[in-house]
Formats: C-alpha cells, sequence, structure tokens
C-alpha cells in the first residue's frame, strides 16, 4: 500500500526513494557518510557522500510545488536512534534547521514537501524496538490481511 501511495505521487511530478532497515544499515547509509575512494593522485582516501535521505531532501527542495516520498521498508528492523540521528529532532519541528554529524559547516532542513513513509511487521517481534520517542512523530495505520484494502 505504502509503494502504491509513492506511485501515485509520482504520476504526479512528484518522487520516491525505498530503503530498507536491517541490523547492518547505520546513519552512514541513511543520511550522510564517508566512504571509501582514490584521490587524483591514485592515493587512498574518503569523501562524504550523502545518503538516500539528502539526496531525496535535495531534489525536495529543487522541486517546492512536488511531493517527494521516503519510504523506509522495515523500519524497525535497524538501530533506528543510531540511523536517525538528527532526524528525530527534525521530524517534529519541520521548520528547524540542525547542523548534522558529519556536515557541521552547513544546516540541513527537512523540506515540508519530503514525507516519511515507514512500514514494519507487527507481528515481528522487534517491534518492540520502536520506542515512544520515534512512535509520537508517526501516525500509525493497522492493516490486517483478512481487511481491504489487503
Amino acid at each position: 500500500m505504502a509503494k502504491k501511495i509513492a506511485q501515485w505521487y509520482r504520476e504526479r511530478g512528484g518522487d520516491y526513494r525505498i530503503v530498507q532497515f536491517h541490523p547492518s544499515y547505520a546513519y552512514e547509509d541513511f543520511v550522510e557518510g564517508y566512504r571509501p575512494t582514490t584521490s587524483a593522485e591514485g592515493q587512498p582516501t574518503f569523501r562524504l557522500v550523502p545518503g538516500p535521505l539528502r539526496q531525496l531532501a535535495a531534489a525536495a527542495q529543487e522541486k517546492p510545488d512536488q511531493a517527494f516520498i521516503l519510504l523506509i521498508d522495515e523500519i524497525n528492523r535497524g538501530n533506528i536512534a543510531k540511523i536517525l540521528g538528527e532526524l528525530y529532532f527534525l521530524l517534529e519541528y519541520r521548520n528547524e534547521q540542525v547542523s548534522l554529524q558529519y556536515s557541521t559547516e552547513e544546516l540541513f532542513s527537512l523540506p515540508p514537501n519530503l514525507m516519511l513513509v515507514g512500514t514494519m511487521n507487527t507481528a515481528d517481534r522487534s517491534i518492540a524496538l520502536v520506542d515512544a520517542a520515534l512512535r509520537r512523530r508517526f501516525y500509525f495505520f493497522d492493516f490486517y490481511p483478512d481487511r481491504p484494502p489487503v
């Protein structure tokens, strides 16, 4: 259902991206992190690479009249507090800006046209890992296999 909603927005000029959280997924994968690369001189080095959140936020800022959705599948399978970092604050205070963990010189905010949709299987025991701080920042919809639209 979440993917159908995201596709509906894409058909109207917006866009979406899907990521899947898992136990080894980290802030560096989701927001931004240093990745190994080779310098112009052929020496090993690292460069700061934006993750899916920063990439989609940049696209949303370029097209403020379109909707963008970041669909997080299995949101409860990762270490949510570690992955989201400053996003906890930005989810609640959308008009604020923060300095990110690695990009300390520039301020980052969530564009108002960027929506986050998280999916999880409530039968999974790891749902207990979704703490109250995150729960109060999202609205929950229950889907049951014996009722429409499932």
